[in-house]
């Protein structure tokens, strides 16, 4: 089961809503070190709100009011700038590949899922 290619409008959200939750996990990180100092503490308050709204209404525009489906949206963003933050340069090489072998896995279960349930309500 293949999904219509996006359209550019579509890719620049989804693209928009990745970097933006991206940054607002790393705006909370920073929020822990030594470099967070009041002048710019003030910019970056101002600048998570704003990201707050925008996240909010994309999200929500883009996947509806599914408070678990957007939180394993976010662990899944989390987890792929965390292991970017610390993968070798040679592992990033090869994310492409992953990625086209994880969309052929999906698509496999779900053309089996399909199959199953047309021979199961035949």
């Amino acid at each position: 089961m293949n999904y219509p290619d996006p359209s550019k409008e579509q890719l620049a959200i989804t693209r928009a809503v990745v970097l933006m939750q991206a940054l607002a996990e790393t705006l909370d990180d920073l929020k822990r070190t030594k470099a967070y100092r009041q002048s710019l503490k003030n910019r970056l308050n101002l600048l998570e709100q704003d990201l707050s709204v925008y996240l909010n209404t994309l999200s929500v525009a883009f996947w509806g009011e599914d408070e678990e489906l957007m939180m394993q949206i976010s662990r899944g963003i989390d987890a792929v700038t965390g292991a970017l933050a610390t993968w070798h340069p040679a592992q990033m090489a090869v994310l492409e590949d992953v990625l086209n072998q994880i969309e052929e896995q999906f698509n496999q279960t779900q053309n089996e899922i399909s199959e199953t349930t047309i021979e199961g309500g035949n």
